[in-house]
């Protein structure tokens, strides 16, 4: 946890900005890193090789926080970083294959499940007692993020179920990495834990090599600085909503906030898509009405969090 400041004000900030607003601006970051990554599928990047980069950046991102380390702890507890590099990896490459390779209509939102993972994880392994708001603010999100991902149209069942089994891994690996985050983060003095994950999770990257579509030094001069913008927005809001949880130890709160990335995504693509050459496609009336039903049930979420923090 951070330090304790002397007034209660100043401790009451230091929990405002830990679990409110640097959660938020990793959600605007993840929505900036969205529209530079719908830049780089315009100039044919795979989502393999931006992945592969953005990984690179963000560890390296991470490196400084070596300066802020105390010390480190007995060398037979450095498997925990590697742990959880692993689960950084997995969680990313199962969304990617969902997303890629199943039905995204299926797989967006039941990655949602992340959401409720994090405070199932946390009280079964009786990490953190999860006060009843925030099991609350947690289930409104997890609805109101499949209501944000809601489109027509039917689709192949065998594709669907595909989706929907590699969204959920991904989802759990996702939540477990919060979880391992928030549980052994304070051993290690904070600033040795992270660095150190981000740099095994580098040479974890390697397996997505083979799935590149080429190879890294065959792209365009032109390309590379979407995908730089990508990978560097991506990096900013790893640090962001990792710091929130590795600093704070609020990831069931903080998940919830930095879910409202979805929304802040669909307003830059209407706000600048057509600007930057990838505008949305129309909405029908009725899907548009119910992802705005889900954008209010993620502001109601979000107000349940806001109240009663004792």
């Amino acid at each position: 946890m951070p330090s304790r400041f002397e007034t209660d004000n100043m401790i009451i900030d230091s929990a405002v900005f830990g679990v409110f607003v640097l959660p938020l601006l990793a959600a605007i970051l993840f929505a900036m890193a969205a529209v530079s990554l719908r830049l780089t599928a315009k100039h044919r990047i795979d989502v393999w090789r931006v992945s592969f980069v953005s990984n690179v950046v963000t560890a390296l991102a991470f490196q400084p926080l070596w300066f802020a380390c105390e010390g480190l702890p007995p060398f037979f507890l450095w498997w925990q970083p590697m742990l959880v590099a692993v689960l950084f990896v997995a969680g990313q490459i199962l969304t990617l294959v969902s997303l890629t390779k199943g039905d995204i209509s299926v797989a967006a939102p039941v990655l949602g499940l992340k959401l409720i993972f994090v405070p199932l994880f946390l009280a079964l392994l009786g990490i953190a007692s999860v006060p009843s708001r925030i099991w609350v603010a947690c289930l409104l999100s997890a609805v109101a993020l499949m209501l944000l991902n809601y489109s027509e149209g039917t689709g192949n069942r065998a594709r669907a179920l595909f989706s929907a089994i590699t969204a959920a891994m991904g989802a759990g690996a996702f939540a477990m990495f919060d979880v391992c985050v928030q549980l052994w983060s304070q051993a290690w003095n904070q600033g040795g834990f992270l660095p150190l994950t981000f740099l095994c999770s580098i040479g974890m990257s390697w397996v997505m090599i083979p799935m590149f579509e080429s190879k890294l030094r065959s792209l365009p001069r032109h390309a590379w600085a979407p995908l730089a913008g990508a990978a560097i927005f991506f990096a900013l809001q790893a640090m962001a909503i990792v710091g929130s949880v590795a600093f704070w130890g609020q990831a069931a709160a903080a998940n919830v906030v930095y879910s409202s990335r979805g929304l802040w995504s669909l307003i830059l693509i209407a706000v600048l898509g057509s600007w930057l050459g990838v505008p949305e496609k129309g909405l029908l009336p009725r899907v548009f009405a119910v992802r705005l039903t889900g954008a209010c049930a993620l502001i109601a979420a979000i107000v349940t969090l806001a109240f009663d923090r004792n």
